[in-house]
């Protein structure tokens, strides 16, 4: 039951992504030099939906999971949780050419697996092996595929046309399925929300200064989102401006 319900659960974000994405969004314009937003009326009813989402029913568990649920069970299920995206980083890395990022894929993968008990333990992180993170959105862009229009899509939050595409590639080809296969479908649920967790509470400061602090949480979100392709993200606040070094991590508005 659990596991049909994620499957439902998924297959839903696959078919508001693509009722969101028709041909004229890709085929129209570019993100690289301007924001290209054609369907931002939508896009701003779709903010507020994910910020009420957010709002009630993401910040508040996160906030007492990361306070309450002590490192050494939080950190564990996050280092089990990454582990799973090496074997799809690999595919992405292979398919972009990049066997020099397909190979630390595969050694964190195998490392992680074996010396740190089923991805428990970040044993590759501790040997300066770090995760190259990517996806179907980089590989489309290896093809020189364009970025296309700007879209926030219910529960998962900004990307562009590209992007949307590339994460129902990423859902679709996910080599890590016959893996989880084995698992409980409850236990992999939990997974799922204790991760969705973690990393809204780790960026809580940024994603909360952005959705709550900004004097427009739209266009702020959607000025990370196009800043994140940058070395510098610069967030702009009511009261203050951060300056991000986008190479040290990864902003993400909703984390999935």
């Amino acid at each position: 039951m659990i596991k049909k319900l994620t499957k439902i659960i998924a297959m839903l974000q696959v078919i508001l992504a693509v009722l969101t994405i028709n041909s004229s969004v890709l085929s129209q314009g570019s993100m690289e030099s301007q924001p290209y937003d054609p369907i931002e009326n939508i896009n701003r009813k779709t903010h507020e939906f994910n910020k009420g989402v957010d709002r009630y029913a993401i910040r508040p568990p996160s906030n007492i999971y990361g306070s309450y649920v002590p490192n050494f069970i939080r950190i564990p299920i996050s280092n089990f949780r990454g582990n799973l995206n090496e074997p799809r980083r690999f595919i992405n890395h292979i398919f972009q050419r990049d066997l020099g990022g397909a190979g630390t894929d595969l050694s964190r993968f195998i490392i992680n697996s074996t010396l740190g008990i089923g991805g428990l333990i970040d044993v590759a992180s501790m040997w300066n092996i770090y995760p190259k993170s990517t996806g179907f959105d980089e590989t489309f862009e290896s093809f020189s595929i364009p970025k296309g229009a700007y879209v926030e899509l219910p529960l998962v939050g900004p990307n562009s046309a590209r992007g949307s595409i590339g994460l129902i590639t990423d859902y679709a080809l996910n080599p890590a399925k016959p893996i989880t296969a084995g698992i409980d479908g409850i236990v992999m649920l939990g997974v799922e929300v204790a991760n969705v967790f973690q990393r809204r509470y780790e960026f809580s400061p940024m994603i909360d200064a952005t959705l709550y602090n900004s004097a427009d949480s739209y266009l702020a979100t959607r000025n990370v989102f196009l800043q994140t392709t940058k070395k510098i993200l610069i967030l702009k606040t009511k009261t203050k401006m951060y300056l991000i070094p986008i190479a040290k991590i990864k902003l993400l508005i909703y984390p999935a």
